[in-house]
């Protein structure tokens, strides 16, 4: 073949890929989920492991020992194999590489195996990370599997899948050995495999990889084996996961050559994955890991365009360069995005051209699902083509082509200004079917170029919606479409529930604290108490929010709904539910959506300035009586209180933060001082706001005391418990609710799940309750204040919405 002239930037020695960096870190993060899964199913684990061992002796040694032994020279031999075929195809940097990698492996697996047999390592670790031997314990992570599983995914087999899989299947067989044989636990196996794979990933990351990608000599080679005769080749750079390049051909035509590289294809990836989980499969597009799938979908959308005449650039050559990357070759279009077309070229016939082309692919049922303004070429004469199809399907849904239209509206907006836009829109498609995609302009609907874009234009949304609006009228009473699987806090809310409940589960499962034991065990009169003051706050709750409304609220319905907040709290964030069902009733009642929302808005308010008094008065009560344990929550209280006036502080000085903190509050706050003044005027109503507010936190303080002291007899074969429980007074019981009770409800989760829970654990230890006593105690008080009250919390809220109530 003749020498072309290749115009490309020097190619990088060694190039560092995200897929590596990303296949690190997930691997580290796959390690913490083995461990802290082993760790709470500890009991599983160790019993299927002396299920092993009973078994063991019933399979004959020399069978054990031959499997190990043939399985570790396969999991040898190949190794070397591969070895001596680097040698010989004189790639000693990539044999060196993965040497280095594995040599890193070895290192690591002997030091975590020394730390986790010496003192300094936690021995819960130790446990299900090793199994006892006669004199000592086995080891933490096996040497050999995690040296040789670094070697081998450094190096790599090329195209070798048979050898791939027996050297995998002889790891897998001697690691089965070693277990059966009682030589290695199953937790340090699973995590061996993994380290072994994120040590070799990582290094690949921080060294870099040799770069093998193709460049233009193997396109021009690619292109002579289509039957096209290249002559120069230009590098143009890259974008949208790919490499572009321009050719030239002896015939002169001019060629568009795509390279995608199945690692580009991890860029972003994590934030595809995030967002498929987030929004309704619909709006997000399906997630391509396969090169080969890749490749297909845009030649399949390319020749669908070509077959409804719709103009994109036309596909000559499709051609796998490696096993990594494929090349698309295209005719050139002559033109520029119309990101880059002028302002003053912004026509109205150009504008109709481009939703004359939507209108195209809505009758083919075509839809391209990133119509952003890169995705459009405008060449010489005028005429717009498409391009950027990857993520386009066929026979689309009305859903993905109105959510193409929605993208449309957004993109052209931008350069045209909304009213043009909708104007020309409607003149093409129509009112209706611009009236049909407004639920869907939604800044989450929009790929990530029109929300940037967006950005910098933040009332260009809101203007489309007026224009297509005085088309359209009718649209007004139509909601914005649910787009959103899952809200962000809503992803939060999971992650912090499912993490607050696992730190239930294992403080309950480590000290053996069982729930009918602990009501068994209490004390009947203690017990009575703690349960007449946990129904105490339904009365205390109900008369806070009679207080600041001046209209008189049948009681019964509002101390019902008090109870029905029991049920709420547990299927949203407490400070939401509550307020939402406290508003809705008092809507109900006839009173406005404002006045409603200002007078929980003020009871709220003075709830968390009394709280923030109770817990002054009361740590200065704790602090100021005697006893050895008992100024430990007067410190904690100063530390709070510091770091609430440092956060305030930080707030207030950064003027970004003091926008927002305003902007979040205002809300929340507005029409709160006119209530207080209203409720200021009545001195009975506001006496009764203040005492049933301030009897709401000591009530549930009592719970606490009564929980605390009814494990008097459940512990009384332990001195210290038994010391610990009689010293722990009442006020010291108030400040460990109020302080914990404000430090839980920080973790996002329905009624405070988990974050509560440990935080009453550590500060009942630190007002100097014994470790034994805690748990027991705090699971009591919740079972009596949370658990137990969903089933009558539910009754209770079906109740009152049938009566409409609610």
């Amino acid at each position: 073949m003749t020498t072309i002239a290749v115009d490309e930037p020097p190619a990088p020695h060694r190039i560092r890929r995200r897929s590596d960096l990303v296949r690190a870190l997930l691997g580290l993060a796959l390690i913490v989920l083995i461990v802290a899964l082993a760790d709470f199913g500890r009991n599983t684990t160790n019993d299927f492991e002396r299920y092993l061992a009973a078994r063991g002796p019933l399979s004959p040694a020399i069978f054990t020992t031959t499997t190990s032994f043939l399985a570790a020279c396969v999991a040898a031999l190949i190794p070397a194999w591969l070895v001596a075929h680097r040698i010989i195809r004189r790639e000693g940097r990539a044999l060196a590489d993965a040497v280095l990698a594995a040599t890193l492996a070895c290192l690591g697996a002997y030091g975590i195996d020394r730390w986790i047999s010496s003192t300094a390592a936690p021995h819960w670790l130790a446990q299900i990370i090793t199994r006892p031997l006669p004199n000592e314990h086995t080891t933490a992570l096996p040497l050999f599997i995690a040296t040789v599983i670094a070697f081998i995914s450094t190096i790599g087999f090329g195209d070798r899948s048979t050898l791939q899989a027996i050297t995998w299947g002889g790891i897998f067989c001697y690691a089965a050995a070693d277990q059966v044989g009682g030589r290695a636990a199953l937790t340090g196996l699973m995590v061996t495999f993994v380290f072994g794979r994120a040590v070799a990933n990582g290094y690949r990351f921080a060294r870099g990889v040799l770069n093998d990608r193709p460049t233009g000599p193997a396109i021009a080679a690619a292109l002579a084996d289509a039957g096209l005769v290249p002559v120069a080749c230009r590098w143009l750079g890259q974008s949208e996961g790919a490499r572009r390049y321009e050719v030239r051909t002896g015939d002169g035509r001019r060629l568009a050559v795509h390279l995608l590289d199945r690692d580009l294809q991890t860029v972003g990836l994590l934030t595809h994955v995030y967002r498929r989980i987030r929004l309704r499969t619909p709006v997000e597009s399906a997630i391509q890991l396969s090169l080969q799938r890749t490749v297909n979908q845009e030649a399949l959308i390319t020749y669908a365009l070509r077959d409804a005449e719709i103009r994109t650039p036309r596909l000559v050559a499709v051609h796998e360069l490696s096993g990594d990357t494929a090349m698309m070759a295209y005719e050139l279009v002559v033109g520029r995005s119309l990101d880059e077309v002028g302002q003053d070229e912004l026509t109205d016939e150009l504008l109709t051209e481009l939703w004359t082309t939507h209108r195209q692919l809505c009758r083919s049922q075509i839809a391209h699902r990133q119509l952003t303004g890169d995705s459009f070429v405008v060449d010489d004469v005028g005429r717009v083509w498409l391009r950027n199809l990857r993520n386009g399907a066929i026979a689309a849904s009305q859903l993905q082509l109105r959510l193409d239209t929605a993208e449309l509206l957004a993109v052209l907006a931008l350069r045209f200004g909304a009213r043009r836009t909708v104007q020309a829109g409607a003149a093409v498609l129509g009112p209706d079917v611009l009236g049909a995609a407004l639920p869907l302009l939604q800044q989450v609907a929009l790929a990530r170029p029109t929300r940037l874009a967006l950005r910098h234009s933040k009332g260009l949304l809101a203007e489309l919606r007026e224009q297509v609006l005085a088309l359209h009228p009718q649209v007004a009473r139509t909601e914005p479409a649910k787009l959103e699987r899952l809200r962000p806090r809503t992803l939060m809310s999971v992650g912090a529930g499912g993490l607050a409940v696992y730190l239930v589960l294992y403080i309950l499962s480590h000290e053996r604290v069982n729930p009918v034991a602990v009501l068994a065990g209490s004390s009947p009169l203690w017990l009575l108490l703690a349960v007449a003051a946990s129904v105490g706050t339904y009365l205390a709750a109900g008369l806070v929010l009679t207080s600041y409304v001046p209209e008189k609220l049948p009681f019964g319905s509002t101390l019902e709904t008090q109870v029905a907040g029991s049920f709420v709290t547990l299927v949203a964030p407490s400070a939401v539910g509550g307020v939402a069902l406290n508003t809705r009733f008092l809507q109900r009642q006839g009173i406005g959506s404002g006045p409603a929302i200002a007078a929980v808005s003020a009871s709220q308010a003075v709830g968390f300035v009394l709280h923030i008094i109770l817990i002054a008065v009361f740590g200065f009560l704790v602090g100021s009586s005697a006893g050895g344990h008992t100024h430990a929550p007067s410190t904690v209280i100063i530390l709070i209180l510091l770091a609430l006036a440092i956060a305030c502080n930080v707030v207030l000085a950064i003027p970004g933060l003091r926008r927002f903190a305003v902007a979040r509050l205002r809300p929340f706050f507005a029409g709160t001082l006119p209530r207080l003044l209203d409720v200021a005027q009545n001195p009975r109503k506001m006496i009764t706001g203040l005492g049933a507010t301030i009897s709401l936190s000591l009530l549930y303080a009592l719970c606490l005391w009564a929980s605390v002291h009814g494990l008097s007899a459940e512990f009384s074969h332990n001195h210290e418990a038994v010391g610990s429980i009689a010293s722990f007074s009442y006020a010291g019981a108030v400040v460990v609710f109020l302080t914990a009770q404000a430090a839980g409800n920080l973790v996002p989760t329905p009624g405070g799940i988990g974050g509560v829970e440990v935080a009453l654990i550590g500060a009942l230890e630190l007002s100097g309750v014994d470790a034994s006593v805690a748990p027991a105690a705090v699971l009591l008080f919740r079972l009596i204040t949370c658990y137990l009250r969903v089933l009558p919390g539910w009754a209770a809220l079906v109740h009152l919405q049938r009566k409409g109530m609610l």
